[in-house]
């Protein structure tokens, strides 16, 4: 009987513990976070775990899309999401905030009109910007733990320094964010992916303007992707930084070649003064490229020298090149024209103007359109974002209107002098494209995409690469989307192509959509390891 009355006891105490756990756990919820299982993601990642210790990756590049307005409205892994914020953490965490990591006392130069943008009919789908865009992860204490100890900075980069004339991003940071910059850049140069950031007191949206500086900065770095990703500790230390890398990384030497060899071809037509030479590389620019919204990593200056094939951020990214190389300062000016656009503000006997090949290379403007023109010129089409409004305004006179129309076609496109001609004085028509579809692989409904998607994961099995399908159906576009969201893709093709690649421990995949003139294009960003 007596121990009866103990088991009871015993079983009565176990009780009331349990309900005081369960309240507790009720009012402060953050006392039992670290017991979060390992490798879990964001509500909106899609990815296979088959082994609990393995930590799940961050989102990868996504290949360059039409808009990042696609990014964060169609992505499945939407920018910034982290899988464990901190109680009263939010702020540190924020993705837009005014002035962050720049340096005291910047303000902005270019004033844009607050009026509404009147885009000419034909030019708002020839943009094709992707905006630089990243993830960031709270670590659990022992993943930091472990980074801290083993991972290395990599190269630090302290050594270097950005002449201000031709790198204004570095110099719009403050001390923090010039010493992250340098890290950054050090590393992509060396193409190390994976480093321990020099600086802990880095806020998200600090860190964000870090990698943009960089990216805008720096067009010879080709095989750096949009694409970036941050591990950060519970106390809001930064940690891990993750860059990601085009395909040309795995054959730089090759790569480099091309590009040099593209570029080459462009800089042995610049003779002359100043004017001179960067008017034959505009030209040069225009005769051998082609706006191509399919194009293979079109974000990079790669794009354009070595595929001829390019959008908006491929032109303006191979055009501040070609003008760095021969010591003009030019930048690459991120910005809005009906959609997101790219383009460049060149400093010319110490003014500044706007020049947009991407807009001179089209059927439906003269070929010097937007060449060498002010901000007022263009204020009713284009508008400056996120770091460009930094950037000096144009307002120079000298370099401005030289060239003149000609008569026999309103849009120069006749055999006059300054004509947009071929070699044999024909009107080019390479951008009559509006009744041809953008070269790739189309699906017609959702199993052949899960199909390709398959196949395309067995070929390809271990690494971080993407690849793109198109659609021009809408339902088949939003149910293949709409695969990732409810977590569907890993029945679908996932889970298959997973266990068909021996020795594979992990795989996450990241869906891009975008959709432009009635075709849909859908980015799928696989890491395999």
């Amino acid at each position: 009987m007596k121990a009866l009355k103990i088991s009871l006891i015993a079983l009565l105490s176990a009780i009331i513990l349990l309900c005081a756990i369960i309240a507790l756990s009720a009012v402060r919820p953050d006392l039992f976070r670290g017991f979060k299982k390992a490798g879990t993601t964001s509500e909106d990642a899609t990815a296979v775990q088959p082994d609990p210790s393995v930590q799940e990756p961050l989102p990868e590049e996504p290949s360059e899309t039409v808009s990042p307005d696609t990014v964060s409205s169609d992505a499945v892994s939407s920018d910034s999401v982290s899988q464990n914020i901190p109680d009263g953490s939010e702020d540190y965490f924020a993705e837009d905030v005014p002035g962050s990591g720049l340096k005291n006392g910047l303000s902005p130069s270019y004033v844009a009109e607050d009026s509404e943008l009147d885009v000419p009919s034909g030019l708002s789908s020839k943009t094709g910007l992707t905006e630089p865009h990243g993830t960031y992860d709270i670590l659990d204490d022992d993943k930091a733990d472990e980074l801290e100890a083993d991972l290395s900075t990599g190269p630090t980069g302290d050594d270097l320094d950005f002449d201000e004339e031709f790198y204004p991003y570095y110099h719009m940071l403050d001390d923090k964010g010039k010493h992250l910059y340098r890290q950054i850049y050090a590393n992509a140069l060396e193409l190390n992916p994976d480093f321990r950031a020099v600086e802990k007191d880095m806020p998200w949206s600090s860190f964000r303007n870090v990698f943009e500086a960089v990216f805008n900065d720096h067009p010879e770095l080709f095989w750096l992707n949009t694409q970036y990703s941050a591990g950060y500790r519970n106390n809001g230390d930064c940690l891990e930084i993750v860059l990601s890398f085009n395909r040309t990384a795995k054959d730089l030497e090759g790569s480099a070649a091309e590009f040099d060899e593209g570029a080459n071809k462009i800089l042995n037509t610049t003779q002359g003064d100043i004017y001179d030479q960067e008017k034959a590389a505009h030209d040069s620019i225009l005769d051998n490229f082609s706006y191509n919204l399919s194009a293979e990593m079109n974000q990079s200056a790669y794009s354009g020298f070595a595929n001829n094939s390019t959008v908006c951020a491929g032109y303006a990214r191979c055009f501040q090149y070609i003008m760095q190389t021969l010591g003009v300062p030019c930048y690459y000016c991120r910005g809005y024209a009906g959609e997101p656009h790219a383009w460049n503000i060149i400093k010319l006997d110490g003014d500044y103007y706007n020049v947009d090949a991407t807009w001179d290379d089209s059927d439906q403007t003269w070929k010097y359109e937007y060449f060498n023109v002010s901000d007022d010129d263009i204020a009713g089409d284009h508008r400056r974002t996120s770091l460009s409004v930094y950037l000096p305004p144009c307002n120079g006179g000298k370099y401005s209107g030289l060239e003149t129309k000609p008569a026999d076609d309103e849009n120069g496109n006749g055999t006059g002098s300054g004509a947009n001609n071929d070699s044999e004085g024909n009107g080019r028509d390479k951008d009559n494209r509006s009744s041809e579809l953008p070269d790739g692989t189309y699906v017609d409904n959702a199993d052949d995409y899960f199909e390709k998607c398959l196949n395309a994961i067995k070929d390809a099995g271990k690494g971080t690469y993407s690849f793109d399908l198109y659609t021009t159906d809408k339902e088949v576009y939003n149910t293949c989307m709409s695969a990732y969201a409810n977590g569907s893709a890993k029945s679908r093709f996932m889970n298959e192509a997973f266990e068909s690649v021996e020795g594979a421990k992990g795989m996450s995949v990241d869906f891009i959509g975008s959709e432009g003139d009635g075709v849909y294009k859908m980015t799928q960003n696989v890491k395999l390891w």
